[in-house]
């Protein structure tokens, strides 16, 4: 998987049940953070704390918007987007959006 650049924008798509589906944003790339091979610090993007979070084998009610997780469980939601030519132009945009 590649790499997560600060300020991306994600979904969380695993983890902690009540987290998955939540925006977040990229703060930093950690590497290998304790037991995880690929951590990602990540922000709430709705100011709001994360549902869930784990406490060694527990899930115990979120207390805070920032945390630690896998670069697994997220997936940006820009790709560098589409190629110049695949952009509508602003009369096919109008016609898409009426």
């Amino acid at each position: 998987m590649s790499d997560l650049k600060k300020g991306t924008i994600c979904i969380i798509i695993a983890g902690c049940p009540e987290n998955i589906g939540m925006l977040v944003e990229v703060i930093a790339h950690l590497g290998t953070y304790g037991e995880r091979e690929d951590a990602y610090e990540i922000k709430t993007i709705t100011d709001r704390n994360f549902n869930q979070l784990r406490n060694g084998n527990n899930l115990i009610k979120g207390y805070s918007k920032i945390a630690i997780t896998d670069r697994h469980k997220l997936r940006p939601l820009e790709d560098g987007g589409p190629p110049e030519s695949e952009n509508p132009t602003e009369e096919e945009w109008l016609l898409l959006n009426t």
